[in-house]
């Protein structure tokens, strides 16, 4: 159906999404790399409960903890959707689109289910260290088939449809197999031409230019329907973003307030960082080509944890873009119309 995005529970309208975070996990399971503790301190936190008595290390150590990177509960991932509903919330993209990562589409329905809320689910491979390279580098077209059984089929041998490519993954080596896999991507959003791509980035790297040239040039994929997750931390690099949106692709920003060290990767920006760089895109006329999210995957990001859930961007960060003169219809546009563009 035109203008139509399908999640978890059915086809609906792309004007009835509401206030949409993009980008975010409800079931991700990272427990097969968790991390020799880091820092010093970092022995006393790695084997406790993930609570707000251990904010503090997990903070600059998140990693080392084997309760952050575990699977999740459908009983407290309902409480922090919740909350998002409580603010307004109407849709989240579930961007878990790999098993090798912990995708589980059962818990995924029974959470829309039980909130009442628009989730839509993906599919695509991540990145080669959780896939292998054996298995990102068969034929394009024939993993382009498995994501597009799973758009019009049904995942995991249910019924329940993905509603989006991704997010597929791009390490910091940028291998072979991620590379085919980005030309399988391409090919099933050509088969699915309403259906947006999402491409996971090493977000402290510059591999934006190579990624679109596989995906645009080479593969012919639609610059509309392609987003690339985790632009915060070139967000101080305008001409590399400008760039890139002016092959009209969606920037990404999907990492607001997460206050976190990623040991051997980077720091995240701060909010007033963010805050600064998405103004200064919008200023600059790109206001139709941003969209914004938490990248929710650790424990620790739930607010009953001491972190930001769900509802930072719609409220806070928000808040703070408009105090910079920032109008309503472009927080609507941010929230709400370039992720129903996006999506449809």
């Amino acid at each position: 159906m035109k203008d139509c995005v399908q999640t978890v529970t059915g086809k609906v309208k792309n004007d009835s999404l509401g206030i949409c975070l993009v980008h975010e996990h409800f079931f991700n399971d990272l427990s097969g790399c968790v991390d020799e503790p880091f820092y010093p301190y970092s022995k006393f936190i790695a084997d406790k409960k993930v609570s707000p008595d251990i904010a503090y290390g997990l903070r600059y150590d998140p990693y080392c903890n084997k309760d952050n990177m575990s699977e999740k509960d459908v009983a407290d991932v309902c409480d922090e959707v919740e909350k998002f509903i409580e603010i307004g919330g109407r849709t989240i993209v579930e961007a878990t689109g790999s098993a090798s990562i912990g995708r589980n589409i059962k818990k995924i329905h029974e959470v829309a289910v039980a909130k009442n809320i628009n989730v839509i689910a993906s599919t695509g491979y991540y990145l080669s260290k959780f896939e292998t390279e054996e298995k990102l580098l068969r034929k394009p077209e024939i993993i382009a088939k498995e994501y597009d059984n799973d758009l019009n089929i049904g995942i995991d041998g249910t019924d329940i449809k993905a509603g989006l490519i991704g997010e597929l993954g791009v390490s910091p080596r940028f291998t072979p197999g991620e590379k085919n896999n980005l030309r399988a991507g391409a090919i099933a959003q050509q088969l699915n031409p309403s259906v947006s791509v999402n491409i996971h980035m090493p977000g402290w790297m510059r591999f934006g230019d190579e990624v679109l040239d596989i995906m645009i040039d080479e593969m012919g994929a639609n610059p509309e329907k392609i987003s690339l997750a985790h632009s915060d931390p070139s967000g101080e690099d305008f001409d590399y973003q400008k760039r890139l949106l002016d092959r009209g692709i969606y920037i990404e920003f999907d990492m607001i307030a997460q206050d976190i060290s990623f040991p051997k990767e980077g720091v995240g920006p701060s909010v007033p960082e963010t805050v600064n760089n998405v103004y200064n895109l919008i200023k600059q006329g790109y206001e139709d080509q941003i969209v914004l999210s938490h990248d929710v995957f650790l424990k620790q990001m739930w607010t009953k944890n001491g972190g930001n859930g769900f509802i930072f961007v719609p409220t806070v960060f928000v808040s703070l873009l408009m105090q910079k003169g920032v109008s309503q219809a472009t927080v609507d546009k941010l929230l709400r119309l370039n992720p129903a563009k996006l999506l449809a």
